[in-house]
């Protein structure tokens, strides 16, 4: 990693589902039996990347499978156990980030917590567009295409000067957030920028996933989201870190088009499941409005 403002789990899921699907090819599997082991590629990647074998087996079923259906289910769910268990082994069996668990204050948060899924869906639908037209214009650079990584990289470090949580796949930035180490300027200045950092990246031709920074792009807005909402009803409000929370899943539910999965792995990411309610109706919210 040289500082791209990308996910490092998009290659990991990648390289699983080539992986599956080449073996696939070599035992001249039929078609659905081919998906399915493609799926079973991409779910022991998904688990094995963020610690969640619950949330690797949905998202191969989401995702690449489209349904649920139990002759695919037994062997994702096999390969999804098994990736995790071999990236506990090696690396250890504890949360992405550390937060104290929250639970909701009242009932009646629950319109600021709609309100957070449109805003959002939103920012994600920008966050789309804005990726979409980076790619546009730097295929119309002229010259071979082994410069506009240099480009981007340029552009990307300009922006890390300034702010320099931009840069990489943005979980100690991330950590921070949940942690309300963050003023609300600097939240809202990171959400901009870290969406421009990535679509450039992405844009550039840097090898690497949105997952991870639009969990960092959500966790910001819904930090801030949350400083506001708490200034405003502090006796109603569960705090910005349970907004922060919140915000993770519905941005990065709604640019992956998959909130069944992205709602477990942030819980899984964060061990933290009292807010279930919450990150679900939001997540519901933000996905719509995408």
């Amino acid at each position: 990693m040289v500082g791209a403002s990308v996910g490092r789990e998009g290659p990991a899921v990648h390289l699983g589902a080539t992986l599956g699907a080449w073996l696939a090819e070599k035992l001249h599997l039929t078609r659905s039996l081919s998906r399915a082991l493609l799926a079973c590629g991409a779910a022991a990647a998904v688990a094995a990347s963020f610690n969640a074998p619950i949330a690797g087996a949905l998202f191969a079923h989401e995702v690449i499978v489209g349904h649920f259906a139990f002759s695919t289910f037994a062997p994702i769910v096999i390969a999804s156990v098994v990736g995790t268990v071999i990236s506990r082994i090696y690396f250890g069996d504890f949360p992405a980030f550390t937060v104290y668990q929250h639970e909701l204050v009242s009932f009646l948060e629950f319109p600021a917590i709609i309100g957070l899924g449109l805003v959002c869906g939103a920012v994600a639908i920008i966050f789309m567009k804005f990726t979409m037209f980076s790619q546009d214009q730097f295929s119309k650079i002229p010259g071979p295409q082994w410069i506009r990584p240099g480009i981007a990289g340029f552009l990307v470090g300009l922006i890390g000067m300034a702010f320099p949580q931009v840069m990489g796949v943005g979980y100690e930035a991330t950590d921070l957030a949940l942690k309300v180490q963050f003023s609300l300027a600097i939240l809202i200045a990171l959400v901009i920028f870290k969406t421009m950092a990535t679509a450039i990246s992405i844009g550039g031709g840097f090898g690497g996933g949105v997952f991870t920074p639009s969990l960092m792009i959500g966790a910001m807005l819904g930090g801030a989201y949350g400083i506001v909402v708490t200034s405003i009803f502090p006796e109603l409000s569960s705090g910005p870190s349970a907004y922060t929370i919140i915000g993770m899943g519905s941005v990065a539910a709604a640019v992956m088009g998959a909130p069944i999965s992205t709602t477990l792995i942030v819980f899984e990411l964060t061990d933290d499941y009292p807010l279930t309610i919450a990150v679900m109706v939001s997540v519901v919210i933000s996905s719509l409005l995408t």
